[in-house]
């Protein structure tokens, strides 16, 4: 599953830029779009980064206004409509 998250985040270089996202960071946001909603260590399991890695690029997907807490659960999260705008140009590219 990383692989194809990886893939599609090297193909859109340029959206990653205009939304200030590195490749870890899309790998776990492609990730989260998935899952529809996900804590850090189901994402974990599902990209096989580790969760310190996790946890910083979450925050910088939070202050990034692409990801959210859900609300319910602080340690769950799921996109924004950035985030899935952010995923879906992505897939198109």
């Amino acid at each position: 599953m990383m692989e194809a998250y990886f893939e599609m985040g090297t193909s859109c270089a340029d959206l990653r830029t205009q939304y200030d996202v590195d490749i870890h960071e899309f790998v776990i946001l492609a990730c989260i779009n998935d899952l529809r909603r996900a804590n850090t260590k189901r994402i974990q399991r599902a990209i096989g980064l580790s969760p310190t890695i996790i946890s910083a690029n979450l925050t910088a997907l939070v202050d990034n206004g692409l990801v959210r807490s859900n609300g319910v659960s602080v340690d769950e999260y799921v996109l924004t409509f950035d985030g899935v705008a952010l995923v879906r140009k992505a897939a198109r590219s």
